[in-house]
């Protein structure tokens, strides 16, 4: 798992490695939990949560879960979420369940 602190843009981006399913989320969970707790990060000022799930092919409901806690522990920081998205599965995932409402989404270039 990747991540990156733009703090011109306030943006921190963490890269997700590829599908979001219930054999990896408490992986990805805990790895994503470090980055949001590590001093550096907590001290840069981001305002944005960027998660980059362009890699992804499926999201499962522990991944939706995942993503809603997510946004719950961002929101509390004052601060806000983005995904973008690679596959239209996925983005019709976001769309059903209307977690589009939650977060800004966005399509991968």
């Amino acid at each position: 798992m990747k991540h990156h602190l733009d703090t011109a843009s306030g943006t921190l981006t963490v890269s997700w490695p590829g599908d979001v399913l219930s054999s990896n989320v408490e992986t990805l969970r805990k790895e994503t939990q470090e980055i949001l707790d590590s001093t550096l990060i907590r001290q840069g000022g981001w305002s944005v949560l960027k998660l980059d799930l362009s890699a992804a092919k499926m999201v499962d409901s522990a991944g939706l879960n995942l993503i809603v806690s997510l946004i719950k522990i961002t929101k509390a920081r004052g601060s806000s979420v983005r995904a973008v998205v690679g596959s239209p599965n996925v983005y019709r995932t976001f769309i059903f369940t209307r977690l589009d409402k939650q977060l800004d989404l966005a399509q991968a270039a």
